[in-house]
């Protein structure tokens, strides 16, 4: 399978995402899904196989199409959802699952207005060159949510492209989706989490310049960018690092120092070395306690060294 990369889709609406590869249109014919894929679950590896099945006997490409930010954060920010993945992570896991190509659309306001019938007609036909499509039981687009599945197999009929509808996934009587997965997280179930995933859950994020506390008390964290959006309890967690290094993280806004915003830090047991600018992947294996404010700093450092000991015993 060839190299797949995260790329924007260059539309007279949308322009393209910042730090990816832009194209205007695609030289070959494909099966393509249509959806956020926030988390890539089982749900989503569902819909994933099934393009597989379609598109690998006719010599077709199988793409995913996406878009960021989430739609909710551009047309009702107060009601958006926290973040399972960002768009590079969302790659490598429907890279792994088998896909040809991923890509992004940009969800601004512009875009959201265009209309169902151009969608099809303008996205997935002419630039993406669909065959087949591939979607959800409860899948709509288009400008204020108008197009139904009815329309997409009417204007498919009239494009030469056919559109399938999936049932939802289910597992352990629940349907598996991107919301059920932010809830358990949020409540710190994260041995549940992982069994809908289909995987421990996890992140790959950058180390950046942290303010050195962590090193102050004797115990240097890796601080990771961008992870005031995570859909985690805040609290302390017992932590995998790059798939084999033991590690404890705290995320939340630090109360103990009167913190803001939250971040994620992670302290690597037993490990000596500097990781700034290092890309980390970090698993989430469970939650040990909640985040609270300590009295002092000798408190806090006794509370490190119960939480370390805590990880080491359970892992």
């Amino acid at each position: 399978m060839e190299k797949v990369v995260p790329v924007s889709l260059k539309t007279s609406l949308s322009p393209c995402l910042r730090g990816m590869k832009c194209m205007e249109a695609l030289d070959e014919d494909t099966v393509i899904t249509v959806g956020v894929f926030d988390g890539v679950h089982l749900g989503h590896e569902f819909l994933i196989k099934r393009v597989l099945q379609k598109a690998k006997p006719f010599g077709l490409k199988s793409l995913a199409l996406s878009f960021y930010p989430h739609p909710s954060k551009v047309l009702s920010p107060q009601q958006a959802p926290c973040e399972l993945t960002n768009p590079w992570e969302r790659t490598e896991l429907l890279k792994a699952l088998g896909v040809d190509m991923v890509i992004f659309l940009k969800f601004d306001r512009a875009f959201s207005k265009m209309s169902a019938e151009n969608f099809l007609r303008e996205v997935l036909h002419k630039r993406l060159r669909c065959k087949h499509l591939v979607v959800g039981y409860d899948w709509r687009f288009g400008y204020k949510r108008e197009g139904e599945i009815e329309l997409a197999k009417e204007i498919g009929q009239e494009l030469g492209f056919s559109v399938e509808e999936i049932n939802p996934f289910r597992l352990n009587g629940h349907t598996v989706s991107s919301t059920l997965i932010r809830r358990l997280l949020h409540m710190g179930r994260l041995e549940e989490a992982s069994l809908y995933l289909g995987r421990t859950y996890g992140i790959k994020r950058r180390v950046v310049k942290g303010e050195s506390r962590g090193t102050q008390l004797g115990f240097p964290t890796a601080n990771l960018e961008a992870t005031e959006n995570l859909c985690l309890k805040e609290g302390v967690y017992a932590v995998r690092v790059e798939h084999n290094l033991l590690g404890v993280a705290n995320y939340g806004k630090r109360p103990t120092f009167e913190g803001r915003k939250k971040v994620l830090e992670v302290h690597l047991i037993d490990f000596d070395g500097d990781l700034r600018g290092r890309e980390l992947y970090v698993e989430f294996l469970k939650f040990i306690r909640e985040e609270r404010k300590f009295s002092s700093l000798e408190e806090l450092i006794a509370q490190i060294k119960r939480d370390i000991s805590t990880v080491r015993s359970l892992f």
